[in-house]
């Protein structure tokens, strides 16, 4: 199958509850609709039956057809230049080798010669900041570079072609066939133990695959040679280094040299921390008085610029020892990938939003950069404190209704609470709705059909409290939250949009000029700093705020003149970054109107996260029916 077919068919997958037009298709594709319509055919003359069937309102999928035909597909030859140079890259390693006759590759590839050559200077482009250079010798490709240079494309390739970053053993396994990748880990865990280190689990896939990349260019006589083997910084360190290596080289009969050691080194102060004191004065002997200090003043410009306190030391004695690993890994350009990098940008924004700000104070103290998978282990810290401090006032307000019969109430009331505590507050249980009489609550839980006397979200369960059940009461406490959310934006949309803050793009700009028209109206209507589109454009080099259809551009500082909303829609879209948006939500905001902006912008992002919504949107072309819209959504 051609790569567009590939992808149509995984995005009708992930969406396989929905019915989806062509046109919805061709704008996620960047395609024609008779493509999409092409492609559907084509796809289901490749199956035996139609993986995807068409109906009068669109598209479905066949989830068994589908998965069938994509599992076909991963054994075919690679069909575009990304997967081709992954294909060459990955086997000059397989084959632990230096050199690959050209002609053979060709063969393999089902490619022309000039094809290939095409490809190599590409992939020279490519990873031109490896250091590394691919050299066609008559009938042969050669790998030069230091081998330091090698294994860090090798690992850079891996987590590249694994979804979400994520290195699991399997795949360990299926590339390092000469290692026993099993073997490494329990080696890893008793020696950390031993010394004292904690090691979380994505880190240790980390310090895994590293590992085995050592272990493996060993075996087949490739090791690091004229680097300075400077360490340790302590004696605890420097006694977990040598005694892992020296139980690495039992395991698989092999020599470890101090450089290699070094390397060793690097990865464990990158990966892993000494446990953790209860105690602050030993912590900060631990982590270092200017790294307590730093994470201190995170904390209090946190705090001034998004109301949010983080000053517990629930918060500070983990993050003073992120940070200080953090640190470390940037400045000595050793990458740490997390999985969970795609889901906070996209469902938790202000959360990310606030982990770029506190990078930036790093980026600017320390004049390092900073990846994106770095910013997401902040906004876990952060997000993980907040979750803790979540109070009764932000959960949503539960009447349990329940005859009392065989203890039935109190059972599903504990089911509740060891299941949702964190998001509901059960204010009260009833036998009967006379009881909710003067009672105000969001979500009414009931194993029996009612029709509530006040307005609330209902979620009816079986008195067995199943699977089912609990992903009944999940969605209704997610619709209760929205409605909070959808509640506010209704009640002060005058108060943050307005008329003059209104444009429709009719040429297809692009995210510049966006930005520039935006802001520029922000500053003539004096509601925004002289510096605030410096800002908004220092804001988006950190991390694209595009997400779906929607951009949601802002400043990286709180300090607009008015709080409000700058409005674009586009019917041809506007090219954003590597992305086509279709609504543009330039927010600005004043420090004074943080912590009520929090939930609309949470609202926002609810309702333009929705693609059906945005083919709405990106079809006002006035103020007036652009809030008739919305506020016909919220209803």
């Amino acid at each position: 199958m051609k790569q567009k077919q590939v992808e149509l068919l995984n995005y009708m997958l992930d969406n396989s509850k929905s019915v989806l037009t062509s046109q919805q298709l061709a704008d996620v594709l960047k395609i024609s609709v008779r493509s999409v319509k092409s492609y559907i055919s084509q796809i289901n003359d490749i199956g035996k039956g139609k993986a995807i069937i068409s109906n009068k309102n669109g598209y479905t999928i066949n989830i068994t057809l589908a998965k069938s035909l994509l599992g076909m597909e991963k054994n075919i030859i690679p069909q575009t230049y990304e997967d081709r140079s992954t294909y060459i890259i990955k086997l000059f390693f397989l084959k632990h080798t230096n050199c690959l006759d050209l002609y053979e590759l060709c063969d393999s590839l089902f490619v022309s010669d000039s094809t290939l050559k095409a490809d190599i200077k590409k992939i020279n482009k490519r990873f031109n900041n490896f250091n590394i250079q691919f050299v066609i010798e008559k009938d042969n490709v050669i790998l030069t570079a230091p081998e330091k240079n090698i294994r860090k494309l090798f690992s850079y390739i891996l987590y590249d072609e694994v979804e979400n970053h994520y290195i699991d053993l399997q795949l360990l396994k299926n590339n390092f066939i000469s290692v026993d990748v099993g073997a490494i880990i329990p080696i890893i865990h008793r020696v950390l133990s031993k010394y004292n280190f904690y090691i979380n689990d994505l880190a240790l896939r980390n310090l895994l695959l590293h590992l085995t990349i050592i272990i493996d260019r060993i075996i087949d006589g490739k090791t690091i040679t004229n680097t300075e083997a400077s360490f340790f910084d302590n004696e605890q360190e420097n006694q977990c280094v040598l005694e892992l290596c020296e139980k690495l080289e039992q395991e698989f009969g092999i020599k470890i040299s101090t450089e290699e050691q070094s390397e060793v080194y690097m990865l464990l102060k990158t990966s892993a921390n000494l446990m953790i004191s209860s105690n602050i004065q030993k912590f900060s002997t631990l982590v270092g008085e200017a790294i307590l200090e730093e994470t201190k003043e995170l904390v209090f410009l946190i705090q001034k610029e998004y109301s949010v306190d983080l000053n517990s030391d629930n918060f500070i004695i983990p993050f003073a020892l992120h940070l200080k690993n953090l640190l470390y890994r940037v400045k000595n350009s050793k990458d740490l990938k997390n999985p969970m990098l795609d889901t906070i940008k996209a469902q938790h924004l202000i959360l990310f939003d606030i982990a770029i700000f506190a990078s930036l104070q790093l980026v600017k103290k320390y004049n390092i950069r900073m990846n994106e998978d770095e910013v997401a282990f902040i906004a876990l810290h952060i997000g993980g404190e907040i979750e803790r401090q979540k109070s009764n006032n932000s959960k949503v307000r539960t009447v349990l209704l329940c005859p009392k019969y065989m203890n039935i109430e109190t059972r599903i009331f504990n089911d509740m609470l060891l299941n949702f505590n964190n998001d509901i507050n059960i204010i009260a249980t009833a036998q009967d709705t006379l009881q909710f009489e003067g009672m105000q609550f969001d979500l009414l839980v009931s194993t029996i059909k009612v029709k509530p006397i006040i307005p609330c979200e209902v979620a009816v369960i079986s008195p067995f409290f199943t699977q089912t059940d609990k992903f009944e009461i999940q969605a209704k406490i997610e619709k209760s939250q929205n409605n909070k959310k959808n509640m506010v934006l209704k009640k002060h949309f005058r108060d943050y949009f307005e008329k003059e803050l209104f444009f429709v793009d009719n040429k297809g700009f692009e995210m510049e000029e966006t930005i520039n028209i935006l802001s520029d109206n922000l500053y003539t209507l004096e509601y925004v700093r002289k510096d605030f589109k410096e800002n908004v454009f220092l804001r988006e080099e950190a991390a694209s705020t595009a997400f779906g259809k929607v951009a949601i551009p802002h400043s990286v500082e709180m300090n607009a003149y008015k709080t409000c909303i700058s409005v674009m829609v586009s019917k041809k879209g506007i090219k954003w970054d590597r992305q086509i948006v279709y609504v543009v939500l330039m927010i600005a905001i004043n420090k004074q109107d943080n912590n009520a902006f929090k939930e609309l912008y949470e609202s926002l992002v609810v309702i333009f996260s929705e693609e059906n919504n945005i083919d709405i949107f990106k079809e006002c072309e006035s103020f007036e029916k652009f809030e008739n819209t919305l506020k016909s959504i919220v209803s």
